[in-house]
């Protein structure tokens, strides 16, 4: 098991990186809901420009899949902080 520092540094720089992923993600989410405010726009003009919104749903499609390995990255390292403190619990119980 490691030192106890040295598990507490490695929680903030999680925690530090957590905030930042889902910073990004609402950052992406935002940029998602442009783009299809972007669309709706397009889509009400009389003559519907086949190439912008061609670009738009290419560009949603491109930022639902950031959405997605975002949410992958934010998953795996909340796992990591679970597992973390699962094994510090089971062995501060095992010392009781």
């Amino acid at each position: 098991m490691y030192p106890l520092e040295e598990v507490l540094t490695w929680e903030a720089e999680m925690d530090d990186s957590l905030r930042q992923e889902r910073q990004i993600l609402a950052a992406y989410q935002w940029m998602k809901m442009d783009l299809a405010d972007r669309r709706a726009v397009l889509l009400q003009e009389d003559a519907i420009d086949v190439f912008a919104l061609d670009q738009v749903d290419q560009a949603i499609v491109r930022v639902e899949k950031l959405i997605l390995e975002r949410n992958v990255i934010i998953g795996e390292k909340e796992q990591a902080v679970r597992n973390m403190y699962r094994q510090w619990r089971e062995l501060l119980q095992n010392q009781q």
